[in-house]
């Protein structure tokens, strides 16, 4: 998750951000080639990387002594309670990887047609997923 998901999804909202007005509404001239090429790229490695997960036999949510993001902080779980917590419901973890891999792969689709409104509105959709899996694998205190 901390190699693609995360960095490579931070990608798709900074560079499809710029897709919006001033009104917050979408605008697609608003970015060039490299900008949909980011999304694009960036959008496709992040949903690879959901379906490998969602396709995995046994999901390990770090390795033995590795901490993850955030562990320590107030209201975050660390490695061994998001473990337990995807044990716990390994289904709903990949049905929610899956979700979000095809949220990406609209917002990659939109990309490719140059449709601002559709990348504006997978990326709305890909925020509310990150959550939704966040809420209940890594920060369940903010249920």
């Amino acid at each position: 998750m901390k190699d693609v998901v995360a960095p490579k999804t931070q990608i798709v909202w900074d560079v499809g951000n710029k897709a919006m007005n001033d009104k917050g509404e979408a605008d697609a001239s608003r970015l060039a080639d490299d900008d949909w090429k980011q999304i694009i790229e960036g959008g496709s490695a992040v949903s690879a990387s959901l379906k490998a997960l969602a396709g995995a036999d046994r999901l390990k949510a770090a390795q033995p002594g590795v901490k993850i993001q955030s562990e320590g902080n107030p209201g975050a779980w660390g490695a061994a309670d998001v473990q337990k917590a995807i044990d716990a419901d390994p289904r709903g973890f990949k049905e929610l990887a899956m979700k979000l891999a095809t949220a990406l792969d609209a917002t990659v689709a939109g990309a490719k047609a140059r449709n601002g409104q559709a990348v504006q509105d997978g990326s709305s959709q890909i925020d509310g997923l990150c959550e939704d899996c966040h809420k209940q694998y890594w920060y369940p205190n903010l249920k």
